[in-house]
């Protein structure tokens, strides 16, 4: 998932799929806060339950 696709989720509950270091599926229900960045991995999610690096984000379904 790229910044673009992520950045129209910002402000929204959502279920956030994402792999985690095993390549087993991992699904949170989050309300998304913001998108950050860290040099060495990459941009992530930021919310209220977990976060999660994009390059790991399979899917992202809103709940509303």
């Amino acid at each position: 998932m790229t910044v673009r696709e992520a950045r129209v989720y910002v402000g929204r509950d959502c279920a956030v799929t994402w792999k985690d270091r095993f390549g087993m599926e991992q699904i949170a229900q989050t309300h998304i806060y913001k998108l950050g960045f860290v040099p060495r991995y990459g941009a992530y999610i930021m919310g209220d339950v977990d976060d999660v690096y994009l390059n790991k984000v399979t899917r992202i379904q809103p709940l509303e």
